[in-house]
């Protein structure tokens, strides 16, 4: 991972500001509506990094007296708007989402991103719509299912003559999540999801939560390619800790564990709720 990047020590300097600036912030709980987040993502083998930065308008307040900080808005059922913009390599990447909790049983969550590149041989195209309908067996216990469509259009220049095309495609989905993190703000959270399509995705998660402000998690995940493909198997590792109820700083490696292609992504991540 090269970290000497000019950009990405600029990030990584700026999310040490922030930090600073916040431990001067009272530790006195905090009832938010408001979630401010920007990262810087390094991909292994590419010479540029991701950037992004991302909003979330919550419809009631989040309350900080009880639970885990990071999942509050879950474990309190709050829905939620959002919306982010993120660049790599001159790619821009455009995302709104939203999250409603009805009755505290009915989860009902739309996610979409649009991503458009263009060079002297044309431009490309990439919508990607995430539609999540869930169900409470308990409040610990949540199943649900739902669909991703993506539509990708291709326009193009070859010979003096413009070729445009697009290709479009529904995927099924089935997840699942449990966690144990009650009032005391520890305990587990569990999540599984498994996409069905020509390319199967099988992923998980296991976070603990020692205390409302510090987690480490775990991830896998399965890609079942086509014939004359490898499979793809990666494993995932992450550190969540809340300096106080309102600010965040969080770090992500992620890496393909059964291929000697160099796929390693490393996150850094810092959050702020007001």
């Amino acid at each position: 991972m090269n970290i000497k990047s000019n950009k990405f020590s600029t990030t990584l300097t700026a999310l040490s500001l922030i930090t600073a600036s916040v431990f001067s912030v009272s530790a006195a709980h905090a009832a938010t509506q408001n979630e401010v987040q920007v990262m810087a993502v390094d991909f292994e083998g590419l010479d540029e990094n991701l950037y992004g930065a991302k909003y979330v308008r919550y419809l009631d307040e989040v309350s900080g007296n009880s639970g885990a900080y990071l999942i509050n808005p879950y474990l309190q059922r709050v829905s939620s708007l959002s919306g982010g913009y993120a660049n790599l390599d001159g790619i821009d990447v455009f995302n709104l989402g939203s999250t409603f909790y009805i009755d505290d049983a009915w989860m009902l969550a739309i996610e979409g991103a649009h991503s458009k590149f263009g060079d002297d041989f044309g431009n490309e195209d990439y919508t990607n719509i995430d539609l999540k309908v869930g169900f409470n067996l308990s409040r610990q216990w949540q199943i649900g299912a739902g669909l991703i469509y993506q539509r990708a259009t291709y326009d193009f220049n070859a010979d003096g003559e413009s070729y445009s095309e697009s290709e479009n495609e529904t995927s099924p989905l089935v997840f699942t999540r449990y966690t144990t993190v009650g009032n005391a703000g520890t305990g587990w959270d569990f999540t599984a999801q498994y996409i069905a399509d020509d390319i199967d995705v099988l992923s998980g998660s296991a976070r603990y939560f020692f205390s409302p402000g510090l987690s480490v998690q775990g991830s896998y995940s399965y890609t079942n390619a086509p014939d004359g493909f490898d499979n793809v198997k990666t494993a995932g590792v992450a550190l969540d800790y809340w300096v106080n109820e309102q600010f965040a700083i969080s770090a992500s490696y992620e890496t393909d564990i059964d291929s000697d292609v160099d796929s390693d992504v490393a996150a850094l991540s810092a959050t702020y709720r007001f």
